[in-house]
């Protein structure tokens, strides 16, 4: 199983960034078609940084959450459009600096550890790091997904796989 997850992970790592390519930072902001029922861009890169942080914990590396207020899980947060975000770049750029330590105590994680209840609050989601882990990256999936669909509403060129 951990090997599938960490397929996965991997694969939403690069999605992630081709998702985003060619989006201005002042895109990012816009809701499409002023549409306040839609999360901008932005906001959705921004969740997925979140959720890599909840992916970390399933790593069992500590890393410092960088604008959590903002982004949070959970219905903790939402896109607003009166408040300064940090800039596309600086939210791709926590992304990729996180990858690879995440990554790599992805890679270390056992059996055991999978089997382990989550740390709070997330004890309270799922019974087991394996079950947060299966989840956060369909989660990842799911707003890449969301991400995606925008890209065509802006005009620009499908994502690329590649």
């Amino acid at each position: 199983m951990k090997n599938y997850l960490l397929k996965q992970y991997n694969l939403h790592h690069k999605l992630y960034n081709n998702v985003l390519d060619g989006f201005t930072d002042k895109e990012t902001n816009r809701r499409l078609h002023g549409d306040q029922k839609m999360n901008h861009v932005k906001y959705l890169a921004g969740h997925l940084l979140n959720t890599q942080y909840g992916i970390g914990l399933v790593a069992e590396i500590e890393i410092p959450v960088k604008w959590n207020d903002l982004f949070a899980a959970a219905g903790q947060s939402e896109a607003k459009d009166t408040i300064e975000y940090p800039s596309i770049e600086e939210i791709r750029a926590e992304w990729n600096s996180i990858h690879k330590p995440i990554q790599n105590g992805l890679k270390k994680v056992t059996a055991g550890t999978l089997k382990k209840v989550p740390p709070k609050p997330f004890d309270a989601l799922w019974d087991s790091l394996g079950e947060q882990w299966t989840f956060l990256n369909h989660h990842q999936a799911y707003h890449i997904g969301q991400i995606g669909i925008l890209r065509r509403g802006f005009g620009k060129t499908p994502m690329s796989y590649e």
